[in-house]
């Protein structure tokens, strides 16, 4: 049975740029790795944390949105333990039971609308 996941994870904020995208692109390739389906991968940026984590009051956040069976969210958790980039972690169950293709067609459908909406304010 394949399940809708998302996990939030905060990084340190003094990673450069380069190291930054290699722990994007670890983890990423990770989920893809442990046969899971990679949905979408959102970079939100460096925001203030509610209270300081290992010394910092700031993280930078990337979501990842992907199904998969239930016992790679343990292994992909296990990672993201062990790396001390990461400061802070959380996954989600979204749904039960999915189609991973119907998700990514939707997905796709989502971004091309977003898209459309950028191009048109930006005629404007």
């Amino acid at each position: 049975m394949i399940r809708h996941y998302e996990t939030i994870y905060i990084v340190n904020p003094n990673l450069d740029t380069d190291s930054l995208s290699e722990v994007v692109t670890k983890f990423s390739h990770l989920v893809e790795k442990l046969k899971g389906s990679l949905l979408r991968v959102q970079e939100w940026g460096k925001r203030k944390l509610a209270y300081e984590v290992k010394r910092f009051d700031k993280g930078y956040y990337i979501m990842l949105d992907f199904c998969g069976l239930p016992g790679m969210v343990k292994e992909l958790e296990r990672s993201l333990k062990l790396d001390d980039r990461i400061l802070k972690y959380l996954t989600v169950k979204v749904d039960e039971d999915v189609k991973p293709d119907e998700l990514i067609n939707t997905e796709q459908k989502k971004e091309n609308i977003e898209e459309s909406k950028d191009q048109s304010i930006e005629e404007e």
